[in-house]
């Protein structure tokens, strides 16, 4: 199987350890390539994979999240494909840090789906352990009609003990499930307030 060709014209976005990429053959699609080379790096695409796998096998509802489509070996290393988040119309979804900042909701709608997605972690038991809003993508599934969508930061930050306990006990997730939504209460609470004196958050959109 030949090699899937990535370079910089495709690149979305670059994380701590990862980045992602359109996929050059899927506009659908993209494409998140390990390009730490410390030795203590995470290994975030296995987690992530782990994870996905964990919640196909438990038949969990994935409405919120970006379905993953398995491992392929590209022109920058092995590479997790993933669905982008795309509006009902084509067009690429914007992060819901980018739609608190420029006010693009107001409160009572941001609110109505952080109260959604919500619901919908602690019924299906899934950790969204990365909580900033950049992981979050603000989708508009028909005119004027949202939901947020979860395209990075689920199941754990590392390898180790916690992650197996995670995906064993259900009174550990759900533990781990409200403390982490109280950080992203607060991560969210202070964008509003960045929005409100019309200030741009610290890092990217």
């Amino acid at each position: 199987m030949s090699k899937i060709e990535l370079d910089e014209q495709l690149l979305i976005a670059k994380g701590g350890e990862r980045a992602c990429y359109l996929h050059p053959e899927d506009a659908t699609k993209v494409i998140k390539v390990l390009y730490s080379s410390t030795p203590t790096h995470n290994n975030q695409n296995q987690l992530e994979y782990i994870y996905m796998n964990y919640l196909k096998k438990r038949n969990a509802n994935l409405t919120y999240v970006t379905d993953c489509y398995g491992y392929v070996q590209t022109s920058l290393g092995q590479g997790l494909v993933f669905d982008r988040a795309l509006d009902y119309n084509g067009e690429p979804s914007k992060s819901f840090r980018y739609m608190v900042a420029y006010k693009k909701l107001d409160l009572t709608q941001q609110k109505a789906l952080i109260m959604q997605l919500k619901a919908y972690l602690e019924q299906e038991l899934i950790l969204f352990v990365d909580t900033s809003l950049t992981n979050l993508y603000c989708q508009e599934i028909q005119k004027g009609e949202y939901r947020l969508l979860i395209v990075d930061g689920l199941g754990s930050k590392r390898m180790g003990f916690k992650f197996w306990m995670y995906r064993n006990f259900k009174s550990y997730t759900k533990y781990k499930i409200k403390r982490q939504w109280t950080k992203f209460m607060r991560m969210y609470e202070k964008d509003v307030k960045r929005a409100q004196l019309g200030e741009r958050p610290f890092t990217r959109l």
